[in-house]
């Protein structure tokens, strides 16, 4: 076993090293400047049609200079104005128990054994106002839903679901500056949540979600800062537990606000949160145990499955226990499009399913192909006037599709289900808890045994 203090000094070296890569990104893009003369509410209800997006013409931006498992071969003078301190890790203490982790398991057969997947969204995930005050349970219900019950997560498992993921917003939870020590009020609470779905042998999904601080620019240092302390007292706390529990980089980093949010990002929102996957995978493998050998999700921008975010997208050469997350919600028209009056869905319409099998073909050629595992970590179809045969028919569709490529389908449940609303994705009345469309969960859930 290694020493803890050389666990430290690894994830600081790693640090420095993604600083440097996102400095070279800046220097490279003032140059080019310079030469040229020229100047978040439910994860899927605000993705608008890529199609209707009025998109600026980008400025040449630079990759990263190579893949960021190797050192960048150039190291250049940090530019002024960057000297705020670097967090200072912790020692990681050892787990008061050390599951039992299966090292012989191939990527693949991970994602498979995975199966059905749901969403505790609109939960955790929820932002609160700068003047409310930074309580678990008044960020967990503030957004509409009750506290979750270990009642909620046998529902899921008695219904064939085998994987729960938890979305969290940390920023209004951790300290300044420059350790960002997280309350343990929430971690607490999400290991809490997580320890229910172990109980039932389920695989469990955390991550960071509704963060402000993850802008993808050359110029937002602060994110490593932020990205390093986050995840490597998250990984210490869970230093012990079993390859079941997966850690996700974040969600959907895009360009928040602008013409590139859902059309694929720059090139260099691209390149920076290839950089930010490089600094997440580091910091949580140096705090060793479990850790070492823990699967991990990263994503592209904005979780998008489109050409320029997957084509773009950098995965390690050198650590098969690295996992792609992407999010669809396909055909747009059908499942999201509030605006378009489509809300059928039939298997034997290619209209309806060539936008689905086109998904596929990207993700099997970009990654499956090229042994790099995937996980679908959002998607459903809205409620759009009470069509839950259509929306059953889509589910089996889509996860069928999906399962032959090996990808894990999970559900975007926020709660919602009432087609006043937008974002109606709810399947799972909490208060009782119980299924408002049972037929739904069983075609979700039955391609992905």
């Amino acid at each position: 076993m290694r020493l803890i203090t050389t666990s430290v000094n690894k994830e600081l070296n790693t640090y420095k090293m993604a600083k440097l890569i996102l400095l070279l990104i800046m220097v490279a893009s003032a140059v080019t400047v310079l030469v040229a003369c020229s100047p978040a509410s439910s994860d899927a209800g605000d993705k608008p049609d890529p199609g209707e997006a009025t998109i600026p013409t980008p400025e040449p931006t630079p990759q990263l200079p190579s893949p960021p498992d190797e050192p960048p071969p150039v190291t250049p003078a940090p530019p002024s104005g960057d000297d705020d301190p670097e967090p200072t890790l912790a020692p990681v203490p050892a787990p008061a128990v050390i599951m039992p982790l299966d090292e012989e398991i191939t990527v693949f057969e991970f994602t498979k054994s995975m199966g059905a997947g749901w969403n505790l969204g609109n939960t955790l995930d929820a932002v609160l106002g700068p003047t409310t005050t930074a309580s678990v349970t008044i960020q967990e219900t503030s957004w509409g839903n009750p506290l979750t019950t270990r009642d909620m997560v046998e529902l899921l498992h008695n219904s064939g679901f085998n994987t729960l993921r938890i979305p969290i917003t940390w920023e209004r939870f951790i300290g300044p500056p420059p350790d960002y020590i997280i309350n343990p009020s929430m971690i607490n609470r999400v290991q809490e949540i997580t320890d229910w779905a172990f109980e039932f042998d389920m695989y469990v999904i955390i991550n960071t979600h509704h963060e402000s601080w993850n802008f993808p620019s050359a110029e937002n240092t602060a994110a490593v800062r932020i990205l390093t302390a986050l995840w490597h007292q998250v990984a210490s706390h869970f230093a012990g537990y079993s390859e079941k529990l997966i850690f996700e980089n974040m969600n959907e980093p895009r360009m928040f606000g602008t013409g590139y949010e859902w059309t694929g990002g720059t090139e260099e929102a691209r390149s920076v949160i290839n950089g930010w996957n490089f600094v997440f995978i580091n910091t949580v493998r140096a705090t060793g145990y479990n850790n070492e050998k823990r699967f991990l999700l990263i994503p592209t921008h904005a979780a998008s499955a489109d050409p320029a975010p997957i084509n773009d997208m950098w995965t390690p050469r050198n650590d098969n226990r690295v996992i792609v997350s992407v999010h669809a919600y396909t055909p747009y028209d059908i499942v999201l499009n509030t605006r378009s009056t489509r809300n059928t869905f039939d298997p034997n319409n290619p209209n309806d399913t060539r936008d689905i099998d086109a998904l596929f073909d990207r993700l099997n050629t970009r990654f499956i192909s090229q042994g790099i595992a995937v996980v679908m970590g959002e998607t459903g179809m809205l409620n759009k006037e009470e069509n839950h045969e259509d929306r059953a028919r889509w589910a089996d569709y889509y996860t069928s599709a999906a399962a032959s490529l090996g990808i894990p389908c999970i559900w975007w449940d926020n709660g919602i289900r009432f087609t006043t609303s937008n974002e109606a994705f709810g399947l799972m009345h909490r208060q009782a808890p119980d299924w408002h469309h049972p037929e739904i969960v069983e075609a979700f859930v039955k391609n992905q045994g």
